[in-house]
């Protein structure tokens, strides 16, 4: 029997995750499921043996994760993360990354020294194109710090998948926030945003620029619009691979690399 934890278990990429697990291992697997929100009595994870409640970062629901099966896990995924998004990279404050790191970084690094975990999968994004420098923000610089914890060796085996842009919490927050910006298009102050909002409705702009980083993408990776189905694969494609370091995902274009994106190069 191996044992997988999945952090962020609720999430796109965590429900991904689960299905490839169950897709690739059958009942051979032990998946613990962890999530964070409003609390929910009796909920359980479609797929997951266990479903555990609780913020990552409180020592309690470490101490539960080290109590399942003596704390022996074979894979981690940290499928979780919150940050400020919607405003350009290189504006991000060092609070503002800081802050952000909390839960998207920095409990890594803590799993991995607490925990017998032997191989860590945590998630990116294509954040150096165009569209993403202008709005993911603080985002942008923990998906780095994962990007680079990627490459280094460790306690565990580090892996990343990176996706290109999907329907998520992240993606909706900085749509809503462009929303709101968008009633006053001369605060937009990276002219590529601009240019989709002035003299339009909020919706259309919107509609305007994801149509923007669909475009870009496909351009860049030769695919654009990933859908769930396409993260699953991606899962699926990792469980297939020897000791992979990023498996990138676009659409349904699927392939291995080996180097960070660093935004001192695009920056």
């Amino acid at each position: 029997m191996s044992n997988f934890l999945v952090i962020g278990g609720t999430g796109v990429m965590g429900t991904a995750a689960i299905k490839a697990i169950r897709e690739k291992f059958g009942s051979t697997a032990n998946i613990l499921a962890n999530w964070y929100g409003k609390e929910e009595p009796g909920f359980t994870i479609e797929g997951a043996d266990k479903t555990l409640f609780g913020d990552i970062n409180d020592p309690q629901v470490i101490d539960k994760i080290k109590a399942y099966d003596d704390g022996q896990i074979d894979t981690l995924f940290y499928a979780t993360a919150l940050g400020e998004v919607g405003v350009p990279i290189a504006e991000a404050t060092p609070e503002s990354i800081e802050q952000s790191n909390k839960l998207s970084f920095d409990p890594i690094l803590k799993l991995e020294a607490e925990l017998n975990v032997k191989t860590i999968v945590a998630y990116s994004t294509f954040y150096v194109i165009r569209h993403q420098l202008s709005t993911y923000g603080a985002m942008g610089h923990s998906k780095e710090a994962i990007e680079k914890w990627t490459v280094e060796k460790g306690k565990a085996q580090h892996v990343c998948i990176r996706a290109g842009l999907f329907e998520s919490k992240s993606s909706r927050g900085i749509k809503l926030l462009l929303r709101k910006t968008a009633k006053n298009p001369e605060n937009l102050r990276d002219p590529l945003l601009r240019s989709y909002f002035e003299g339009k409705s909020s919706k259309e702009g919107i509609q305007k620029f994801e149509e923007g980083i669909f475009s870009e993408e496909k351009e860049a990776y030769g695919d654009c619009r990933t859908t769930a189905e396409d993260l699953y694969q991606s899962h699926l494609k990792l469980f297939e691979s020897k000791e992979p370091l990023f498996v990138n995902v676009c659409g349904k274009r699927i392939w291995l690399s080996d180097t960070p994106l660093l935004l001192k190069d695009y920056l």
